[in-house]
């Protein structure tokens, strides 16, 4: 029988220290680009009421952990970010506060039926942008997406948008039958391309549209693929999204970015969710997504406020298992080392250097005046952290690089100005 007090739940997970370091670090990066935007920080309870979620998201109930209070309430832990702060928003303030800028940094938790490497519980940090409704709203919000890709390290990277009002504006206006639609439109949320071009392909249709779902496979590309598609004759619905991208794409070329968007006209996103643009962000060769988000304008009614909103989250988690492969973190740039009578000294040193943006750890008085030297290069070592700073005297300290394995003497002055690290 397995000892369940030395295991984690299916789907949970513990993280170590160095590993831990790294996602913190990456946290931040993607925060400073938020704060440097106006964005501020609101954060929700981990447990909250079902009605909170209930019918408002793109989660199932079914993948929700709930249970209930002492009143007999259903609770939940959240499943996602957005529907809180829709909540909070419509709870603390009022349209003469638009727009609102709202970031956050939590974790979620959901109940995979199978879990499979899926994790039940994981970090997102995101934004949303309530109280604005137009395409530059929705090109800062991808822009700061891109941002954050590029601030948290990564390099070889695409967005891709999509909009939902694309195809099912085309076939609206098709003559169609409402049921051929919809079972269109159920293939493409489910990213089951195959399936909508067979199943539209026995179905007549105007010889432009069918160009465009003769090839919902290879609808992806850039300017010139929405120049392209502006050229056909798809109704005033499908006009207007590709007017609408075409607007929203000018001002990313504005902000510098284009060379990061691809525009995927042949998906669309959950349609009981987003109201108009989609966006994905993935790094080139990995098959899961690194952020989520669009628009969705019929969320904040349900919480009884009238408001427009626009975000996407960062999967912090999955950005971790892509960054660690390039890059393993320091967690620790120097180990302190000194004996009983310079401590005061080395404590003094040691916090200067903290202030000037090191991590320095103490190595607490192992070994003794005459062999401590060595029981701390050897300390180090085993904990992989690559400098020991040992103090020798009162103004003589020894300087160890275990990387290159070189060492040499230098003064406390000559230590804190950088002289040496």
């Amino acid at each position: 029988m397995r000892d369940n007090k030395l295991h984690t739940p299916d789907g949970f997970r513990d993280y170590l220290p160095r590993d831990y370091k790294f996602k913190l670090d990456i946290q931040s990066k993607i925060e400073s680009v938020f704060n440097s935007h106006g964005y501020v920080p609101v954060s929700s309870p981990m447990l909250e009421y079902m009605e909170v979620f209930e019918n408002k998201g793109s989660i199932p109930p079914t993948q929700m952990y709930r249970m209930f209070d002492r009143e007999g309430d259903i609770l939940t832990l959240r499943s996602d970010m957005t529907p809180p702060i829709a909540r909070i928003a419509a709870t603390n303030f009022s349209s003469d506060d638009f727009p609102l800028r709202f970031r956050y940094t939590e974790n979620s938790f959901r109940c995979h039926e199978s879990y499979k490497g899926k994790a039940g519980e994981f970090t997102e940090t995101g934004v949303e942008l309530i109280g604005a409704s137009n395409v530059e709203a929705d090109a800062e919000v991808i822009a700061l997406a891109v941002k954050c890709l590029l601030a948290a390290g990564l390099s070889d990277f695409r967005v891709y948008i999509e909009h939902p009002g694309l195809i099912s504006g085309a076939l609206t206006e098709s003559g169609l039958t409402r049921s051929d639609q919809t079972a269109a439109m159920n293939f493409l949320s489910d990213r089951n391309i195959a399936a909508a071009g067979k199943f539209l392909s026995t179905k007549t249709l105007g010889t432009d549209l069918r160009k465009l779902t003769g090839r919902l496979n290879s609808l992806t590309g850039g300017r010139a693929l929405l120049d392209e598609m502006r050229g056909l004759s798809l109704g005033e619905t499908a006009a207007n999204v590709l007017e609408e991208l075409a607007r929203t794409n000018e001002i990313l070329e504005d902000y510098g970015l284009s060379e990061y968007i691809r525009f995927d006209l042949g998906l669309s996103g959950h349609l009981d969710y987003y109201t108009g643009m989609v966006f994905r962000g993935y790094a080139l060769g990995v098959g899961f997504s690194l952020l989520d988000g669009g628009r969705y304008d019929n969320l904040l009614p349900h919480y009884g406020m009238n408001a427009c909103a626009v975000g996407f989250a960062v999967k912090i988690d999955n950005l971790v298992s892509i960054l660690q492969k390039e890059a393993q973190p320091i967690v620790c740039d120097a180990l302190i080392g000194y004996s009983a009578y310079v401590r005061k000294f080395a404590l003094d040193a040691a916090d200067e250097l903290r202030r000037q943006g090191l991590i320095i750890e103490n190595g607490l008085l192992i070994g003794n005046k005459t062999d401590g030297l060595n029981e701390h290069l050897s300390l180090a070592r085993r904990k992989g952290i690559p400098g020991v700073i040992y103090f020798e005297g009162e103004n003589s300290v020894r300087i160890c690089d275990l990387v290159h394995n070189t060492s040499k003497t230098i003064t406390i002055a000559e230590l804190l100005r950088g002289d040496a690290l």
